[in-house]
Parts: structure tokens; C-alpha cells; sequence
């Protein structure tokens, strides 16, 4: 199990509070992401350096972004918005938990038939309220799944077969079996982390269908196999590890977001370089990021 790391390189020095959420946009040759405090949105247009931002004041966070025909829709703790990058309007667009002040939205994904999932989590971190939804044609919403504290991920198999999980609080990865129509069946454990390992965070899939997960709290990112066997772990000069995604023309440079400070505790390591977003070469080349049509 190699340990390495040698060839992680900032692309963004960012201080963000808690970066996370972060995707390629393949025809805009641009990374996106999200301090999740801030409540920001970043861009990085490949070449120029130059980080973009729109600080979203009708809001406390944002749980997550994903690229839709018509901008970003957002999953802010309120609601599901949808932001113009060219004139920086935002505009409601929905919000499946209807109002509940106990659940906050977090991560969200776009799987590979464009179907949108999003999760939620507890505002108390302790209580598995939590739930994870799906958008179905017409705009509707179903539960996916329920009964986790905190849910974070998903991403989804090369074929779209498989969804992957992150259960945060849980410390282990879950995997499900995705049908056509949507619906997701036959949860099981994928992997399981140790306490000192960290909590599963963001998570990629690859061309090969390996599993990449960052460890909130663990100082690192790791490659699991489809098997469930651990090949490559991976750390960085950051505490909170939050998000990941494959970028670049050829999609074989990883990226990885990090915080400096969780809901409870600042990172002490005087060395603690988080906030920044990281990127190294890696051998297999991701997957195009799905486009969400509305």
C-alpha cells in the first residue's frame, strides 16, 4: 500500500474555512467548488490562475454544487437554488425536505443517466435523521435511503450500476444497486474505516471503477478497488479532507479540497496548510462529470 505525497501541488491557495463539493466542467475547462462557511462559490478556468467567487448572503452554507443546462444548482441549508455564473442571480428551484428545520442539504451528485441525488444531515450531528433524495422526471422527489446522521458522496459506477455511499458518522462506505428507473436496492457495506483513519468524506469514481475517498479528519485521500481492497493511500499537508474529482483535458489530475476549521475544532497542526485545493497526476483518468438538464 504505497504511502505518497510527493506530487501534490496547490492550484488554489484558498484559505476556505471548509472547502468542498468540487467538480471539472468539461466544456468550460474549469474546476468549481465550495467554501461550505462562507457561503462561497469558486471557479478556476484552467490556465489562468485566477479563482472567481460569488459569496451567497441569502444563505448560512452550501452543502454542495452540481452543473446543470441552465448553471449551477446549489444545495444550500434551506433549499436547492439555482446560480447564473454570468450575471450571479440565484433563484429558487426546490427543496424535497420541506421546510425541516432539523436537516440541512449537503452533498449531491449527478449520476450517469443525469438523474440528481442529494443528501442531508442532522444539524445536531447526533440524531440518523438524515435523508438522501432523488429527483425524478418532472421534478418530483423520492427517498433514496434513510437513517444516517450526516450523508455525503454519492458517485456512481462506470456503467451506472452501482451507487456509493459515504455514511460519515458510520465510518464506512456503502454501495447499492441502481436500476434503470432510478431506484437503489441491496445496501451492503463497501469499506469500513478505522477512528484514526478519519470519516469518509467526498468520493470519485475512475474509468476503472475505483472508488477515491476523501477522509475528513484523516489527512488523506484513498483509492479502494471495486472489490472493496485498499490500493492507495494518498496524504496531504491538511487536516480536513473534504471532496475530490478528476480534471484536465484527459481528466488524470486529481483535485482535492480542504478546510481549516470543522463545526467543532480548528486543525492545530501549525504545518496545516488546509483551505487550499491540491492537485497530483494520477495514471487512470476519471469519468466526465454528468450534466444535469432541467
Amino acid at each position: 500500500m504505497p504511502l505518497d505525497n510527493t506530487e501534490w501541488k496547490i492550484c488554489a491557495p484558498t484559505r476556505d474555512r471548509l472547502g468542498e463539493s468540487i467538480l471539472w466542467h468539461p466544456a468550460e475547462q474549469a474546476l468549481y467548488w465550495i467554501d461550505f462557511y462562507g457561503p462561497i462559490v469558486h471557479r478556476q478556468r484552467q490556465g489562468d490562475g485566477v479563482v472567481d467567487s460569488w459569496k451567497m448572503d441569502f444563505a448560512k452554507t452550501i452543502g454542495s454544487l452540481v452543473l446543470t443546462d441552465e448553471g449551477l444548482l446549489l444545495a444550500v441549508d434551506h433549499g436547492l437554488h439555482l446560480l447564473d455564473t454570468d450575471t450571479g442571480k440565484t433563484r429558487f428551484f426546490a427543496d424535497p425536505k420541506q421546510a425541516k428545520r432539523n436537516l440541512v442539504y449537503n452533498d449531491g451528485k449527478v449520476d450517469r443517466a443525469g438523474r440528481y441525488w442529494v443528501g442531508t444531515y442532522d444539524v445536531s450531528e447526533r440524531d440518523p435523521n438524515a435523508l438522501f433524495y432523488r429527483m425524478v422526471p418532472g421534478a418530483d422527489w423520492e427517498v433514496g435511503d434513510k437513517g444516517f446522521v450526516i450523508c455525503n458522496g454519492p458517485t456512481f459506477s462506470p456503467d451506472n450500476r452501482k451507487l456509493y455511499f459515504s455514511d460519515t458518522v458510520g465510518h464506512r462506505i456503502l454501495s447499492y444497486d441502481l436500476d434503470d428507473d432510478g431506484s437503489i436496492s441491496g445496501r451492503r457495506v463497501f469499506f469500513t474505516f478505522a477512528n484514526n483513519d478519519g470519516m469518509p468524506d467526498g468520493l470519485a469514481v475512475d474509468s476503472a471503477g475505483n472508488v477515491w475517498c476523501a477522509l475528513y479528519g484523516g489527512s488523506k485521500v484513498v483509492c479502494i478497488d471495486p472489490k472493496g481492497t485498499l490500493r492507495r493511500s494518498l496524504h496531504l499537508p491538511a487536516t480536513f479532507v473534504t471532496s475530490l474529482c478528476f480534471a484536465g483535458p484527459e481528466l488524470k489530475t486529481l483535485c482535492v479540497t480542504t478546510g481549516w476549521e470543522s463545526s467543532t475544532t480548528e486543525a492545530t497542526n501549525a504545518n496545516d496548510v488546509g483551505g487550499a485545493v491540491f492537485m497530483r497526476p494520477v495514471d487512470i483518468a476519471g469519468l466526465p462529470e454528468p450534466i444535469l438538464e432541467l
